[in-house]
């Protein structure tokens, strides 16, 4: 929480930067225990990208406390041409939380996260929400509900100070990010080049206290389809071909796709093929994730 205060004074006048660390820093030490209790709450709603009614729920919460804090409120729910589906998209996506807070300064702030999780209903079962020492454990704790709970207690701790050198302070947090933004993606755009600076509250690479990310790796998507044909395969599997069978032998030619040195990491993570158990299948299919750091690397990867 102090990391992003600070953040947030520097973006702003050069007064602002030179103010002390106090009160910041004791603020942030009392708010501690809210912070867990609100870690327990989000996690204990989950909210999976594909699970609709949890990611209506957790809004719902997220619009109570973020108005509680002073904000408008309002859903940006994702019409049919700002949508760019993938084949996995699901059918409903989860809305965008959107706050605004305005203030007396001039610079127009915008703090980004994400309420969804990669975790499917009934993990929480499995993996309930604890804290153990210093750590707090948790489907989604991480990515990105550590992210929300750090949003929602820095703007209480600027509350508690009075605080409010911005000029328009904007949180935007969507229920799409782990399916890569399918809805949410141009709305983000639009908002954040409205704004003089984003903050992304995701978990990063940083590794000193302190420390912030510049930038995040760019993601892409492989798909892998081979097209073969069908046969009995208790009568004539001799005149089939084998879809899956040769989708094996492309996956494993293609499993070295990866750089270290480059940071190129290319993943075969979504396979399928066939319908029927005694039918040789004659289409199958892969997926890859793949992440970048420079746009060209897209292009070593197809040249590879």
């Amino acid at each position: 929480m102090r990391t992003l205060i600070f953040m947030l004074a520097g973006a702003l006048a050069p007064a602002a930067q030179a103010a002390p660390q106090e009160p910041v820093w004791s603020l942030a030490q009392k708010e501690k225990p809210a912070v867990i209790e609100t870690l327990r709450e989000l996690v204990n709603i989950e909210s999976g990208s594909r699970d609709k009614e949890g990611l209506d729920r957790l809004a719902a919460r997220l619009d109570e406390r973020l108005a509680a804090l002073g904000a408008k409120v309002e859903f940006y729910e994702p019409s049919a041409a700002d949508t760019n589906r993938l084949f996995d998209t699901p059918k409903e996506i989860g809305k965008v939380v959107v706050a605004r807070f305005q203030g007396g300064g001039a610079r127009r702030i915008m703090l980004l996260a994400h309420m969804d999780t990669v975790y499917p209903r009934g993990t929480l079962a499995r993996r309930p929400f604890r804290v153990e020492g210093a750590r707090a454990y948790g489907p989604g704790i991480a990515d990105d509900k550590g992210g929300v709970a750090l949003i929602l207690h820095t703007l209480a701790i600027l509350k508690a100070m009075d605080w409010s050198s911005y000029g328009t302070l904007t949180v935007v947090i969507n229920g799409d990010e782990e399916i890569s933004s399918p809805g949410a993606r141009a709305f983000i755009q639009r908002a954040g080049a409205e704004h003089d600076f984003v903050f992304s509250c995701e978990p990063s690479l940083a590794t000193k206290a302190g420390e912030i990310a510049l930038a995040t790796s760019g993601i892409g998507l492989a798909t892998l389809t081979v097209r073969g044909k069908s046969a009995h395969a208790g009568v004539n599997p001799e005149l089939g071909r084998n879809a899956i069978v040769e989708l094996a032998h492309q996956i494993l030619q293609a499993s070295d796709l990866s750089d270290a040195g480059s940071r190129i990491k290319f993943n075969w993570t979504l396979a399928s093929g066939g319908q029927t158990r005694n039918v040789i299948p004659e289409l199958a299919t892969a997926s890859a994730d793949v992440r970048v750091n420079r746009s060209a690397d897209f292009d070593v990867i197809e040249k590879r």
